[in-house]
């Protein structure tokens, strides 16, 4: 995306230019995944020729023991490419889904994150879709809140003062236990200091 697409997102200045900037580090660009993409055309040509090779001396009935022994170890090195590549293809659509999810949640760093999120517990389905992200990223919304940016506007209604609009009163205020008054200070800071003097 471009920078005036983000900003076409209702982002900030500010954080459009963070994520251009975000982009060379963290995301794969159209151009490296073609380069990828053309790397891994060319090595699949490879064990497909290895495997035309493999299947025309396996049907030879002059094989000996030492084309036999050539034969098992092309056989190997193929199922250990096919097995790195398959690899790299799951890694970098497991990526790709982190990195899609991560944009659309509205968190203010994406790199803490990322930090925070557990790959080995995320797995891509056969219809390409990915397990395991979402549960993590709603179970960080609720542990560490802090990290996202808050969907609801924050004020008051016209004509309506805070203590209308959330229910809470001077004296229930007054009541509140030290864990609950820094929850509303982190919540609602100007609730707080209007409740508080």
């Amino acid at each position: 995306m471009t920078k005036e697409e983000l900003l076409a997102l209702n982002l900030t200045e500010e954080q459009a230019t963070a994520i251009i900037e975000d982009y060379g580090k963290n995301y794969v660009s159209k151009s490296q995944f073609n380069e990828k993409n053309e790397k891994y055309k060319q090595l699949k040509q490879e064990v497909e020729t290895t495997r035309s090779k493999i299947n025309k001396l396996t049907e030879s009935e002059s094989a000996n023991e030492t084309l036999k022994a050539q034969i098992k170890e092309l056989q190997d090195k193929a199922a250990e490419r096919d097995s790195q590549y398959a690899k790299q293809i799951r890694d970098m659509q497991v990526d790709n889904g982190i990195n899609s999810a991560i944009l659309q949640c509205g968190v203010k760093n994406p790199k803490i994150l990322t930090s925070l999120l557990n790959k080995e517990a995320i797995t891509l389905n056969e219809d390409g879709s990915i397990s395991g992200l979402q549960e993590q990223i709603e179970a960080l919304k609720q542990s560490d809140s802090y990290l996202f940016t808050s969907d609801t506007p924050k004020g008051v209604v016209p004509g309506e003062t805070n203590t209308q609009h959330t229910g809470l009163t001077k004296e229930e205020f007054n009541k509140l236990t030290y864990e609950q008054m820094n929850a509303l200070y982190t919540e609602n800071p100007d609730l707080f200091n209007e409740l508080s003097n």
